[in-house]
């Protein structure tokens, strides 16, 4: 009888504990300021995986974060495909695979290069201003991704259904944002002002169709320097 009365009470706390986490994703059950982003594309679809973002125009002061951003190249190819981070956190590359592979950065001012074998990771590198960096191997030409470095800590990526919630811990003007590298909108971008006073929702529809993601994955069966 214990046992069933223990196994009773603890999953009507992880019953609670679900309800916390599901309430803490929705503006509705949000205290503080919650911004809700839903991002759509031209025939009304929801789309996951866009990035969005606030960037403060009031001269807010936001926290920065000392968490350690992890990019991982596993089963030859990025993961995730997009990272997001904001400048001067910590980026730790990880080679979750058994072989080499040759991280490269394409046409911009945090430019890097470096080998990374099997299992190792690479936590040298500094980004240290806002900018996009495309990433690509020198090994396997078929690997991409994106690292998007941001000067704010408010940032989040649509989920399945296409909408993203945002906590802004000061009132004020702010610029929203959402990106991604295969939006065809003007610098991938879709922006607009909004004064956050409170919980608002925010829709954007994208006004052009978007480019397909890359596949991750070789035309070949032979795998070229896979012992490099």
């Amino acid at each position: 009888m214990s046992i069933y009365l223990n196994n009773k009470f603890f999953l009507i706390a992880l019953s609670l504990l679900l309800s916390t986490i599901v309430q803490a994703n929705d503006c509705n059950n949000v205290a503080s300021n919650c911004v809700q982003i839903s991002v759509a594309n031209v025939k009304g679809e929801p789309l996951s995986n866009m990035v969005v973002y606030l960037e403060p125009l009031d001269k807010q002061i936001l926290r920065s974060t000392s968490k350690t951003l992890q990019i991982s190249q596993y089963n030859k190819s990025f993961s995730p495909y997009i990272s997001v981070s904001q400048t001067n956190q910590p980026v730790s590359f990880v080679n979750q695979d058994d072989i080499t592979h040759h991280i490269y950065s394409v046409g911009n001012k945090n430019k890097f290069s470096f080998k990374i074998r099997a299992g190792d990771s690479n936590t040298s590198i500094e980004f240290n201003r806002a900018t996009e960096i495309a990433m690509g191997c020198n090994i396997h030409d078929w690997m991409s991704g994106y690292l998007l470095v941001l000067n704010t800590p408010l940032f989040e990526k649509t989920n399945e259904q296409g909408v993203a919630y945002l906590n802004v811990p000061q009132h004020g003007k702010y610029k929203i944002v959402v990106w991604h590298p295969q939006m065809k909108e003007q610098n991938n971008r879709m922006t607009i002002e909004k004064q956050i006073l409170g919980n608002i929702k925010i829709a954007f529809v994208l006004t052009k169709a978007m480019q397909d993601i890359p596949v991750q994955e070789s035309d070949d069966d032979f795998d070229f320097l896979s012992d490099y």
